[in-house]
């Protein structure tokens, strides 16, 4: 067989791969709507975003709750009330801490 056959074959075929390519381009797929909805409860057990049910329940009775402004700054002043002495003396001995480490360095 010789070259120029060999040549005019692969040509042949190029043409071949070249006009399948371009009916793929042309075969456009139809645009997705999405209807909204769920196939599968995506909450699985082990992922990061995993809620079980009883904090979901807790989290709707606190919503339920309907807090007035008044009350809320009520409960965060409380909370800071009950969390500042803690932070504040953890604060002290750390700092003392170091000034002793200072103090027994230098």
């Amino acid at each position: 067989m010789s070259d120029f056959k060999k040549v005019g074959q692969i040509i042949e075929r190029n043409k071949v791969e070249n006009e399948k390519d371009s009916k793929d381009v042309t075969k456009k797929k139809p645009a997705f709507v999405d209807d909204g909805r769920s196939i599968t409860d995506m909450n699985v057990e082990g992922f990061s975003w995993y809620m079980p049910k009883k904090y979901s329940t807790e989290r709707q009775k606190l919503a339920d709750l309907k807090l007035t402004r008044k009350e809320r700054v009520a409960m965060i002043f409380g909370a800071l009330q009950a969390i500042l002495p803690v932070a504040i003396t953890m604060f002290i001995l750390l700092f003392g801490a170091f000034l002793l480490m200072a103090l027994w360095l230098k």
